[in-house]
């Protein structure tokens, strides 16, 4: 888990961190998101947490806080799969749309930061 992005600069960082930093994630929501990526099938709650061998309560948080910031994707889980009581949910990354959040998302705060130096050093 130590894919390194390169800054023009020469520095790098850790691409679980830039992303945790920009997105304000836990370290938690980081090892739930890399877990979504790697994994070739769909997920439960209760998956997440055996793999991870963490509570499911954690796993919860972690998968609500990646779903609002869309980060991840939620499916409510095939009939076979369905427990009695409370719908249950599978969890899952559709990378290309992840891919093109994190470039639009760059690209925002790019102009963001562009407009406020502009702002700071306009007469």
């Amino acid at each position: 888990m130590s894919e390194k992005v390169t800054f023009p600069d020469g520095r790098e960082v850790d691409l679980h961190e830039f992303i945790a930093f920009m997105y304000g994630l836990s370290r938690s929501d980081v090892d739930v998101l890399h877990l979504l990526l790697e994994s070739k099938e769909k997920l439960d709650a209760d998956e997440i947490a055996d793999k991870l061998k963490v509570t499911k309560a954690s796993v919860s948080k972690s998968l609500n806080n990646l779903l609002d910031k869309g980060l991840i994707q939620r499916d409510k889980a095939e009939e076979s799969e369905k427990r009695k009581g409370r719908p249950s949910y599978v969890y899952w990354v559709d990378k290309e749309k992840l891919y093109l959040k994190l470039e639009k998302d760059l690209e925002a705060l790019a102009t963001i930061m562009k407009e406020g130096l502009e702002k700071h050093i306009s007469p």
